[in-house]
């Protein structure tokens, strides 16, 4: 990535930042030991501490093909989740998107949809990105409605995907065309 570690982006509820490995602190790690944030993610069959996480972002950060960037909760006027755009393949101009809001008291406010929305900016305007992808468990209603409201289309359900709690999940993939005429709003 070609991406300057000051530089941040603004939307109307979040602004997205570089995320180092300077970053990680305890909030952050409790948010990966709370069962409910991490009910639908992958990350929920590790144990996490604070040298592991720091170890993850620092992995994120050195591969060329991920974009890892944290979540500012504008009203909140603090780091409330992550959001990464990865793997980027570059041949077909596409990008898969994942998202954790950590912090329950920023939940339900927007900010997760108004950090994809500036992420689809970020893909558009400084990536080349011409499609980008999200996938969530179907029971995850929530998740589906963040991407939802930022664009994204049903375009896939996978039947029986997942595991969840032993019993079989259906997989929903999520996607949304993006380019510079496309992606909404103006990068602030």
């Amino acid at each position: 990535m070609n991406l300057q570690p000051t530089i941040s982006w603004r939307g109307d509820r979040a602004s997205l930042f570089l995320l180092e490995p300077r970053h990680v602190a305890e909030p952050y790690v409790k948010w990966l030991r709370d069962p409910n944030v991490i009910q639908y993610l992958e990350s929920r069959f590790e144990v996490h501490d604070l040298s592991s996480t720091i170890a993850y972002v620092t992995r994120m950060r050195a591969d060329p093909d991920v974009l890892m960037l944290g979540v500012h909760s504008l009203d909140l006027d603090r780091h409330v989740g992550n959001i990464k755009l990865g793997p980027i393949n570059r041949r077909h101009g596409l990008g898969e998107i994942g998202l954790m809001i950590g912090e329950r008291d920023a939940w339900g406010r927007g900010i997760a949809t108004d950090a994809v929305n500036v992420l689809a900016q970020i893909a558009a305007h400084q990536l080349s990105i011409r499609k980008l992808t999200a996938s969530c468990y179907a029971s995850n209603v929530a998740s589906e409605r963040v991407f939802s409201k930022a664009g994204f289309a049903v375009e896939a359900r996978l039947k029986d995907y997942y595991l969840l709690d032993d019993r079989p999940e259906d997989l929903v993939l999520m996607a949304r065309y993006v380019d510079s005429a496309s992606a909404r709003g103006a990068l602030r």
